[in-house]
């Protein structure tokens, strides 16, 4: 891990050797595309993982064109350096965690909800018209009705063979509308994030001060930027969040859907990979998700 770190510096003292490094902060754990140094509290790079990183790099910049047209909240200034390189300027924020927003006052609340639903309203309203001429890749977290029928499937040979019959109700439950409702999973494609955990949405003071991280970032259901805010946050305050973002209702089974998916495929990729890392991936998440059909 230090000989990588160095590396990277020694990367960014050739390319930038007016830069006087006075504070270094690293993230080469946490992230699945990329790794990041923060030089200065100032100037984030990110240097991506694997090959296939490198193009979400590229599709990010394209992305962060277009987004900046249309959205008020701040978003990342990225540069491509190099092959594989992005740097932008350091957006200093804290995540918004469940358990500090909930110990603010409900106006104080209902301020972050409505920064929140603007920039998803923002977001998803932006034209596809635009995300096609510039060549904007599909989220690659998109599914189908057969794909998710091809994971229920894994799952099933997979994992119920070590769960108990409670839970093996419950993950029959989450995929039901999947079998029973060809309709389901219909959507209108739009921009979305991919992303949206609380450590992509800093806040300052009470306030949110930017939305980071558009790597995954592409066309598709806008039920899956809904899903993650959902996940973590939970229903709750995602109530809040709808009366700032224009018929939520239509979205919300496909956000739960999903949002009670993620974990489940967590677990399964860990399983079948021996890594213990993706089952720890989802401690501590809302679990404030309601069935399906309820407003």
């Amino acid at each position: 891990m230090e000989e990588k770190q160095s590396q990277y510096i020694n990367y960014i003292q050739e390319k930038y050797p007016d830069i006087e490094i006075k504070q270094i902060k690293s993230n080469l754990t946490d992230g699945l595309h990329n790794d990041v140094i923060i030089i200065n509290d100032r100037d984030v790079f990110r240097f991506a993982k694997h090959d296939f990183s490198k193009s979400l790099l590229h599709n990010e910049y394209r992305v962060l064109q277009i987004v900046r047209q249309f959205v008020d909240m701040p978003v990342p200034n990225l540069e491509l350096i190099d092959e594989g390189v992005s740097k932008y300027s350091y957006i200093k924020g804290k995540p918004i965690y469940r358990n500090n927003i909930l110990k603010l006052n409900e106006a104080i609340q209902d301020l972050i909800a409505h920064q929140l639903g603007l920039f998803l309203s923002q977001l998803h309203s932006i034209p596809m018209s635009i995300i096609q001429e510039n060549n904007i890749s599909a989220f690659p977290g998109n599914g189908t009705q057969e794909s998710y029928k091809d994971l229920y499937s894994r799952i099933e040979n997979t994992l119920f063979p070590h769960m108990k019959s409670y839970v093996i109700d419950c993950i029959q439950n989450i995929f039901r509308p999947v079998f029973e409702n060809k309709n389901f999973l219909d959507y209108s494609p739009t921009l979305i994030h991919g992303d949206l955990a609380p450590y992509h949405i800093l806040e300052e003071a009470n306030n949110l001060i930017g939305i980071i991280d558009f790597g995954v970032s592409g066309y598709g259901d806008p039920a899956h930027d809904v899903s993650v805010i959902l996940d973590t946050l939970g229903e709750g305050f995602l109530k809040r969040v709808s009366k700032y973002y224009n018929d939520m209702e239509s979205l919300m089974d496909r956000s739960r859907f999903y949002a009670n998916v993620s974990s489940i495929r967590w677990a399964l990729i860990g399983f079948e990979s021996n890594d213990v890392s993706w089952y720890l991936n989802h401690f501590f998440t809302a679990k404030d998700i309601s069935p399906y059909g309820l407003t």
